[in-house]
């Protein structure tokens, strides 16, 4: 179990290592970590969630224009990605940017056509550097003079848009975690709510903040030292919108992907092909699916 969150912020730069080892340290103190952006991606990150309040408004007909569901790209209806179980499904609709998919976004005309996925594009390249630097700090902490684990390709930005009062339940997702190496998140209204060990309990971010959350692919990376944070959406069900940005980490395969740290919770364990799988459980295709276009 972890101690109870306290209001510890960190900088993060790619190129500080000693400040991305205090934010290391944080994680496995707290399970979780706050991170602090500078005003450049505060802006950037508010720029998005206004072109996300356009997006969302529009018809639906028209946001399925943006949508390549074997690549998982782009729009997904409210109903299509689940938590825990297929019969209670995440309470949103989304929208995803993959790395992966640029040339394919470039040929559909999207970057033109589609201002949410400029300005997310915008986004995931100024939060990139910031998470490459925070891996490359763990791995000089457990594997001194080794590479970050290679990341962009394989990772994606989500922004999910929730209508709290138009749903009975109280939980708009239920909890659970990623099942990514880690998910940088925030967002514009309450909701979040983290289990620090004694429960779940709500999280506070600032206009400067982010929350990073481990997912069970850092746990075995570094053998249970950080373990998954679970955590859940609880309804607020206020009539505003809840708009969140999520970025999530994982390995691109093709890599040999060694744990730091070494021990019988990763004994034997493929990473890499432990990553590919993880998204079945959310009703999502393989990352290796949806890199081919076999996603639907």
């Amino acid at each position: 179990m972890h101690a109870n969150p306290v209001e510890r912020v960190r900088d993060a730069n790619p190129v500080d290592n000693p400040v991305g080892l205090s934010i290391v340290d944080e994680l496995i103190t707290l399970g979780h970590a706050k991170l602090r952006i500078g005003r450049d991606i505060q802006d950037q990150i508010e720029r998005t969630f206004d072109t996300a309040r356009g997006f969302y408004a529009r018809p639906l007909s028209e946001k399925r224009n943006f949508a390549l569901p074997a690549f998982v790209e782009g729009y997904r209806d409210i109903g299509l990605e689940y938590s825990q179980q297929p019969d209670r499904p995440d309470l949103t609709e989304s929208f995803s940017l993959w790395n992966r998919n640029r040339a394919r976004t470039e040929e559909a005309g999207w970057p033109a056509t589609c201002p949410l996925h400029t300005e997310m594009r915008q986004t995931i390249d100024m939060l990139t550097p910031l998470v490459s630097g925070l891996f490359q700090s763990m791995a000089d902490r457990w594997a001194p003079g080794t590479s970050a684990p290679l990341v962009k390709r394989a990772s994606y930005l989500q922004v999910n848009y929730y209508e709290p009062a138009q749903h009975k339940r109280e939980m708009l997702q239920d909890g659970h975690e990623d099942g990514h190496l880690i998910t940088v998140v925030t967002a514009t209204g309450p909701g979040l709510e983290i289990d620090t060990g004694d429960g779940y309990r709500p999280v506070k971010l600032g206009a400067d903040e982010m929350l990073l959350m481990p997912g069970s692919l850092l746990e075995l990376m570094t053998g249970g030292m950080i373990p998954a944070l679970y955590h859940q959406v609880k309804n607020s069900f206020l009539k505003e919108p809840r708009y969140s940005m999520m970025y999530f980490v994982n390995p691109e395969s093709g890599q040999a992907l060694e744990p730091w740290v070494r021990n019988e919770r990763n004994a034997g364990v493929d990473i890499v092909e432990q990553a590919n799988a993880l998204p079945l459980k959310f009703g999502l295709p393989t990352l290796v699916d949806g890199t081919s276009g076999r996603g639907r």
